[in-house]
């Protein structure tokens, strides 16, 4: 079996993630309902790509998330678990998959009377990454023609280890806005954006990082609260590293209502330039109580 297969048959049978897009479907479900709740899940993500580089890089993120739904928003702290496969030229930097210049520390270089022959040395680092609290404050609740607007912001504690690479050892802090309507087909549009400080590493160049996505979702069956909802993004992040191409993708989730609180969802991404992963599929999980 290749590397390739093995990696997926991994990555379809382990991963339980919970996506952005579930998250703030659920905080948006609660905010309309009046709910105060816990919720509780695992949620990994995997992700493969060249990043702008010449090898490839596998990144394994599992982020355990607790969240609490408040009326007006929710409150969320993220304790992730993290793996990369490759050269050693791609790191994490809030949370994002970005090219770095530590290629040529790893690559060894054979000569004979004719020719040079360049090995690139192939490195696992597993270890904890990031831990990240965020929260989002709903400011106008849907009514009428107004869209429901919520403010967002997260801090980053830097907990991951720098040497493997799976982090830049300093604090992140962000800001940001949700805007979202629902029309009388069960069909809402959305529109994201925000800004991100990056912390800056002796002797790194970064851009603060600014993003936006915008799509739609649709929910699907009868009843108040329907079972299944759809959605469809389009989203792009700013390159981190000065001269690199910005992160574009397009991003289709199904997320499924279950029983006692439970909500089981399946994912995938496309990456639509060299600075995202060339494609993603996620499978997750979560409960609410």
């Amino acid at each position: 079996m290749s590397k390739t297969i093995a990696s997926y048959a991994l990555w379809a049978t382990f991963l339980l993630i919970v996506a952005p897009a579930a998250a703030r479907a659920e905080a948006q479900e609660a905010a309309r309902d009046r709910v105060d709740a816990w919720q509780v899940g695992s949620s990994p993500s995997f992700s493969s790509g060249k990043y702008g580089t010449d090898t490839r890089t596998e990144v394994f993120y599992t982020p355990f998330t607790a969240r609490r739904l408040f009326d007006r928003g929710d409150v969320s702290a993220v304790f992730p678990f993290t793996c990369i496969w490759g050269s050693g030229n791609v790191t994490l930097v809030n949370g994002i998959p970005v090219r770095t210049e530590r290629l040529a520390n790893l690559t060894t270089s054979t000569r004979t009377a004719t020719t040079v022959t360049t090995t690139t040395v192939t490195t696992r680092a597993c270890g904890m990454g990031d831990i990240i609290v965020r929260g989002r404050f709903y400011l106008v609740d849907e009514h009428g023609w107004l869209p429901s607007i919520a403010v967002r912001a997260h801090v980053k504690a830097p907990t991951a280890s720098v040497a493997q690479g799976l982090g830049t050892g300093e604090p992140d802090e962000g800001a940001g806005l949700e805007v979202s309507r629902t029309f009388a087909t069960r069909t809402t549009a959305m529109v994201d954006g925000g800004y991100t400080v990056i912390g800056k590493p002796a002797g790194a160049t970064y851009n603060d990082n600014w993003w936006y996505d915008l799509g739609l979702a649709q929910d699907v069956g009868a009843g108040s609260k329907p079972m299944v909802n759809l959605s469809l993004l389009f989203e792009e992040y700013r390159a981190i590293v000065p001269g690199l191409q910005n992160a574009r993708d397009v991003l289709a989730t199904v997320s499924v209502r279950g029983a006692n609180g439970w909500r089981l969802q399946i994912s995938g991404e496309i990456g639509l330039s060299s600075g995202a992963p060339d494609h993603s599929l996620m499978l997750g999980a979560s409960r609410r109580f």
